[in-house]
């Protein structure tokens, strides 16, 4: 689980959307939202693809210490299924419970639509916090039923697939399913914006948990996205806005203790009245062929770690995370109409020839040949793009 590699099959749903809407015109899709969406969630499985996944080591660490183990028989698999969907559904719970775990959850909701890149918005911090809130040990806790790691395992990929194709408003009501699947017209109610949506329908694959727990809801919400969302397009103001705003309550608080126990108390997820949304900022001139342009540099860097990982070392590996991480950057200053963005694009080229001209033409550790040769190039287009940009402003 921890060395997967940038999950393929999410981006062609989130492709196969994105160009359904367009060509019907529903209104469904910001392409700058999307594009926000999915700049947001590249640091997200990019860390997850180098960093072991901590619930997974945790579980095979306490394996052996289980008297009682399931068979490898068949039905151990779809059991597998159903145990991890309903540890899934308390964490997802835990996610909306404290206001540690939704500063980082709330990036997932932060959307004011409801589409395929919207279920990959996640946050890098996520599964950090995840580790400091013990939201992994919901997930280890099946471990403890003798469940096998890899029954566990496939239930977490099956809950991760499922719970990310019911984000899209393009598919109806799946009839007598409905009593029993997750479904896109329950989730939708999970992302809506009306008090009456708020903390419920929390389950992945299985709607029966929010049936039997009492968090279940019916209806068509008037929004998506969360009351106070982030104020720009940047990625890291996306990120981190909702960890912004419960750092500087801590701030506030009379007492260190109070501070302390700020992150522990309950979220305020279900305010009375739901604040109008923000108006978009007017889309910059080039959206398309320079977002593009950037985006596919971006996902040939990513397809680059993924198919390189471990050649050059683990720090070699966080050391071209972080640059992906300062790559969204750079876009989010295109889509705001930053006059930074010629100079963030400027010193990125100078970073790039100064690696290749310190480390003998290697990138980040790895040998360039082959098609790994279009990167440089990729970066060589994105600056002349950007003194495109700035030469059509003056």
């Amino acid at each position: 689980m921890g060395d997967i590699a940038f999950p393929i099959v999410f981006v062609a749903l989130m492709i196969v959307e994105f160009g359904w809407n367009a060509w019907r015109g529903n209104g469904y899709q910001d392409p700058r939202d999307s594009a926000m969406s999915v700049l947001v969630a590249l640091p997200h499985f990019a860390l997850l693809s180098i960093v072991p996944v901590v619930w997974v080591v945790l579980y095979r660490e306490a394996a052996p210490h289980i008297a009682w183990q399931w068979p490898r028989a068949w039905w151990i698999w779809p059991l597998g299924i159903v145990v991890m969907d309903l540890a899934a559904y308390w964490m997802h719970r835990y996610h909306h419970a404290l206001r540690l775990t939704w500063a980082v959850h709330a990036v997932h909701h932060s959307s004011p639509h409801f589409t395929m890149t919207t279920g990959g918005r996640s946050s890098v911090a996520e599964p950090l916090v995840n580790i400091a809130s013990g939201a992994y040990l919901i997930l280890v806790a099946p471990v403890v039923l003798g469940l096998p790691l890899p029954a566990a395992a496939l239930g977490w990929l099956v809950k991760d697939t499922w719970g990310f194709a019911v984000h899209t408003r393009n598919v109806g009501s799946l009839g007598p399913l409905e009593w029993i699947l997750a479904t896109p017209t329950h989730h939708a109610v999970h992302h809506g914006r009306d008090p009456w949506c708020r903390d419920k329908n929390f389950g992945f694959v299985f709607i029966v948990w929010d049936r039997l727990f009492g968090t279940f809801a019916r209806g068509t919400p008037s929004g998506f996205g969360v009351d106070d969302p982030p104020p720009s397009y940047r990625p890291l103001t996306i990120g981190f806005h909702h960890l912004a705003q419960l750092g500087r309550a801590m701030a506030r608080a009379p007492r260190w203790r109070d501070a302390a126990r700020w992150p522990w108390t309950r979220a305020a997820t279900a305010p009375t009245t739901i604040a109008a949304p923000r108006p978009p900022t007017p889309a910059p001139r080039w959206l398309y062929p320079i977002g593009t342009l950037q985006l596919a540099y971006l996902g040939a860097m990513v397809w680059h770690l993924a198919a390189t990982l471990g050649d050059a070392g683990r720090a070699a590996d966080l050391a071209l995370l972080g640059f992906l991480t300062t790559a969204t950057i750079v876009l989010g200053e295109f889509f705001e109409r930053s006059r930074g963005y010629l100079a963030l694009e400027a010193a990125r080229a100078l970073a790039i020839v100064a690696m290749l001209g310190l480390d003998d033409g290697r990138w980040f550790g790895r040998a360039l040949a082959g098609p790994t040769l279009g990167l440089p190039i990729l970066a060589a287009l994105n600056l002349a793009a950007a003194v495109i940009v700035a030469t059509r402003r003056r």
